[in-house]
């Protein structure tokens, strides 16, 4: 009777060990770029899971994880970056700019992606100096007028206002 009341004992004891150690803990934080600005909209996923999130407007975020957990964070034109979680519940990031990351791509129609080399017609090409040295106020505005068969329209005159975008044709 002592030894089956014994390996009832440890069996139990094992079991909150293990349930301990699986805790899961809400880690918070804050994501900015090298300049120290907060980055909208990083993707947070926790390797190995489905679980994941981003950050909000100001660079925050919320996330449930277990110590020894890897966080993966990773934003267009950033580095992704890894940080395993420990035993604090707060992490910050400070991501780096990596121009390497960027691509080209072609928007064709019906929004299929393809490599420029690999259509079999003409491109035409908005390069990104020709929108910053654009003058405009927003992306949009500095659009207008630089791709054939673009047609760029403002809803309104007022900041903030709305822009549509017809590209070849299609009409409403």
């Amino acid at each position: 009777m002592r030894t089956k009341f014994k390996g009832i004992l440890t069996l139990l004891l094992a079991f909150v060990v293990h349930v301990s150690f699986a805790q899961d803990k809400t880690i918070t934080g804050a994501v900015t770029d090298q300049d120290g600005l907060p980055l909208p909209g990083v993707n947070i996923l926790v390797e190995g899971t489905t679980t994941g999130t981003q950050t909000d407007f100001d660079g925050n975020y919320s996330i449930e994880g277990s110590e020894g957990q890897t966080l993966l964070f990773s934003y267009i034109g950033q580095k992704d970056v890894r940080q395993a979680i420990g035993a604090s519940s707060t992490i910050n990031v400070q991501m780096e700019e990596d121009a390497q990351a960027l691509e080209e791509v072609v928007v064709t129609a019906f929004g299929i992606k393809k490599e420029k080399r690999s259509v079999g017609y003409a491109v035409q090409e908005v390069k990104a100096e020709t929108i910053t040295d654009s003058g405009a106020f927003n992306v949009v505005d500095a659009l207008s007028g630089k791709a054939a068969g673009v047609q760029v329209t403002r809803s309104s005159g007022s900041a903030g206002g709305g822009s549509r975008i017809v590209v070849r044709g299609g009409r409403q």
